[in-house]
């Protein structure tokens, strides 16, 4: 019984599943099975595949056919693909004949690209020859110019007497001339002797045993030499042992005066003697030592005809420092080669006839004192400036080169300044007190204009050994009338807490924002910063350089140090009665880090020392 109402319920369900809202209402009183039977019907009279297989297996021939879709033209639907391609390829022959298919092109072209007859750079009458061809062409064809390349005549190097000739002929003219002169024979002899030596050192073929018996020769030799050598060694040690108590003895036999007199030196050795002061010294050993010019040692090269005697006057100020500054020195040195270039005699180019006579003239001024980067990048654009005028005639070569040199002057340096003043004098405030380390002609206008427009302002200068610029500053102040304090190094810590603002002169400025300057400006930044006032750095864009110098021992100059010698009864010690061991260190430059400066103002405004590397890459153009 449960079976049959089981069964029941199915039948019932089957005819209530007449579909839901999708179904038509047409067919809405029908079960699934009643309207696929529809669906069917209606299907087959319109002509329809009955099923999804039908369809396909009718679609498969056309798909064989490929005629094509909509993008196919009308005429040539009815074809198949082959039959259309070969339909294409009949026009494009009545159109160009020339042209074929593309294989029977790829396969003419490969022979071609076997012999290598060239493209476009080919010329005409070789454009059928392969590489080989060419190149014997082209090795005849230069034969019949110049055979004597095939010599190896040599090139510039050679003289012209000698250019006719091969190597071994040249070399046989030169072992001549040595046997003439006597100089090639000891050479002979001695290369000679070296090698009679060497093929004496080497062991020929030899068998195991007679090899064993070199061998223990050798070290039987060398443990000789280290015998002879202890011994020499004892018995020098013996003798200084000796030597040594004789010393004590005579000592004993000497007066009171006497052993009070050796009893007071060695204290002085003690003090100045430190080993402190030997490794400064190794540490600056690279840099070149003061050397002050005598007149004897000038008097040699005045017979030269080189060297100028301007040259050696503006030598002699540089070392005794009454031209100390960077932009002083700058400007001396152009003037200077104003005069030289003018001067000039030509012989066979401007330009190298030029840059010799320059090059005599600086390696001299650099023997006396050491130039600066801005020096040495002055230098070098002179030397473009010169390569750039042979195409002139002497006369105009010589006036274009002094008009550059004067343009640089007045627009780098004399028009730069007075562009800094104008910008740094407004940032002086009514009741500033300023603080100004060493001499400057920048901050020295600087202070100059700001007193002009009458704004009240004190001024503090800081000056220390050995330059003491800071004296020659302080008098050009006191002339124009403005109020100043003078101090030395060792008291700017307290002065410090009444001063506002610092302005420091450069002497250059380097890519990566640090400064190179008179030594001390680094203390006087450090305790600045530390003391939270603004240190304001006044440079023109010549004195930047691509350069990167992390400290001061990298790159320096030694000063004179008879200036730093003195005592407290202000009597100098001479250098002549310092003991042996004793080096005096008197660094005239040192570097103050980018972290220590806090605005840099150039003839192009107002900029902080992070932007120095953009400035040298775009402004600076000479």
């Amino acid at each position: 019984m449960s079976d049959q109402k089981q069964t029941n319920k199915k039948q019932q369900q089957k005819k209530k599943s007449t579909g839901g809202s999708n179904v038509p209402e047409n067919l809405k009183g029908m079960t699934k099975e009643e309207r696929r039977q529809y669906y069917q019907k209606l299907h087959g009279q319109k002509g329809k595949p009955q099923n999804k297989k039908q369809s396909k297996q009718q679609k498969k021939p056309k798909q064989q056919q490929n005629t094509g879709g909509s993008k196919v033209p009308e005429h040539l639907k009815g074809m198949t693909k082959e039959e259309r391609r070969q339909y294409y390829q009949k026009l494009r022959e009545q159109q160009n004949p020339k042209q074929q298919n593309k294989k029977q092109s790829k396969q003419q072209k490969k022979p071609k690209q076997q012999q290598n007859t060239g493209g476009s750079n080919v010329p005409e009458h070789l454009k059928g020859m392969t590489k080989e061809e060419r190149r014997q062409y082209y090795q005849k064809m230069r034969e019949q110019q110049n055979p004597k390349q095939q010599q190896n005549t040599g090139g510039s190097n050679v003289p012209e007497n000698l250019k006719g000739m091969t190597k071994g002929e040249r070399r046989k003219y030169y072992q001549k001339l040595r046997e003439i002169s006597g100089e090639g024979q000891e050479s002979v002899i001695q290369n000679k002797k070296k090698t009679q030596k060497k093929q004496a050192q080497k062991p020929k073929k030899m068998t195991k045993e007679e090899r064993k018996k070199y061998y223990e020769q050798l070290n039987k030799q060398k443990q000789q030499q280290k015998k002879t050598w202890n011994r020499n060694y004892q018995q020098g040690t013996q003798k200084e042992q000796k030597s040594q108590n004789d010393n004590q003895k005579q000592t004993k036999h000497t007066t009171e005066m006497e052993i009070q007199k050796n009893q007071t030196k060695p204290k002085k050795t003690q003090q100045l003697s430190d080993p402190r002061v030997r490794t400064l010294t190794s540490i600056t050993s690279h840099i070149s030592s003061f050397k002050r010019p005598t007149t004897k040692e000038l008097g040699v090269e005045f017979s030269e005809s080189v060297i100028h005697p301007l040259t050696i006057e503006l030598s002699l100020k540089f070392s005794s420092g009454r031209i100390g500054g960077t932009t002083g020195r700058c400007i001396a040195l152009l003037n200077l080669f104003k005069i030289l270039i003018m001067e000039v005699t030509v012989r066979a180019r401007f330009s190298e006839d030029v840059v010799k006579m320059l090059n005599h003239n600086i390696e001299y001024l650099i023997k006396h004192r050491q130039f600066s980067y801005t020096m040495f990048s002055v230098i070098r654009t002179v030397k473009e400036w010169v390569s750039r005028v042979d195409s002139l005639e002497i006369k105009d070569a010589k006036n274009k080169m002094c008009s550059q040199i004067d343009e640089f002057l007045r627009k780098h340096i004399y028009d730069a300044e007075e562009e800094i003043t104008e910008i740094a004098w407004k940032k002086i405030k009514p009741g500033d007190v300023i603080l100004v380390y060493a001499n400057s002609r920048v901050i020295e206008k600087i202070l100059q204009k700001a007193h002009e427009n009458k704004i009240p302002f004190r001024v503090i200068v800081v000056d220390s050994r050995p330059m003491n610029e800071g004296k020659k500053l302080l008098k050009k102040l006191d002339n124009y009338g403005i109020k100043c304090t003078f101090c030395e190094l060792n008291a700017i810590s307290y002065i410090i807490k009444e001063v506002t603002k610092v302005f420091i002169g450069v002497a250059v400025i380097l890519s990566n924002g640090s400064a190179v300057g008179r030594i001390g400006t680094a203390i006087v930044a450090m305790i600045a910063k530390s003391s939270r006032v603004p240190v304001i750095v006044c440079c023109p864009s010549f004195k930047l350089s691509k350069k990167v110098q992390l400290d001061s021992l990298v790159s320096n100059e030694h000063g004179d140090p008879q200036k730093v010698l003195t005592t407290k009864n202000s009597k100098s010690v001479k250098i002549q009665n310092l003991p042996s061991d004793m080096d005096v260190v008197c660094l005239l430059w040192d570097v103050t880090p980018i972290n220590f400066i806090s605005l840099v103002i150039t003839e192009y405004g107002l900029l902080p020392p992070t932007s120095m590397q953009v400035l040298i890459r775009e402004f600076k153009d000479f």
